[in-house]
């Protein structure tokens, strides 16, 4: 595998950064409270993308009103980010880079103003990829994404090292 340039990397993290929320864990941080007629929603996203020619596959977790995570990989893990109602975060294992922010620090960094509630709709509707693909635009990217998978899920686990 090349080694992977924080020029490479940064076309990954600006897609992180917009898909926002991969791998498995033992720490739940949401689960679903059964029958409840006001369950929490989690959606699951797998998807494959190509930003400025380079592909990777990626999988998205949200708990509707209060995680989404996202996590990018290239034959290992490349970038993971997280977003809550008030913050950001992103972490890039290869370079050990890691920085947490809010979204007016995701719009300093990126040039998109984009806040959670704005992230969710994304995800929850029915054009996602078309959706992800414009917002990487309007940062300057060509990015392709394609939704392998979708599915509503019961519990999930939202593994992230702040």
């Amino acid at each position: 595998m090349n080694h992977l340039s924080r020029k490479t990397l940064l076309p990954l993290v600006a897609l992180a950064a917009l898909l926002v929320a991969g791998c498995r864990s033992s720490q739940p941080v949401a689960t679903a409270p059964g029958t409840s007629s006001s369950a929490p929603r989690y959606t699951v996203l797998t998807f494959d993308a190509t930003v400025n020619g380079i592909s990777v596959d990626g999988q998205l977790r949200m708990a509707r009103d209060s995680v989404i995570w996202c996590s990018l990989s290239k034959f290992v893990e490349v970038g993971r980010a997280m977003a809550t109602p008030d913050s950001v975060w992103v972490n890039l294992p290869l370079t050990g880079g890691k920085r947490k922010g809010n979204y007016l620090t995701v719009k300093r960094l990126t040039g998109v103003s984009v806040d959670f509630r704005q992230l969710e709709s994304i995800v929850d509707g029915p054009d996602t990829a078309e959706r992800i693909e414009a917002l990487a635009r309007q940062m300057g990217y060509d990015a392709t994404v394609k939704i392998k998978r979708r599915e509503e899920a019961t519990h999930l686990t939202f593994p992230f090292k702040k």
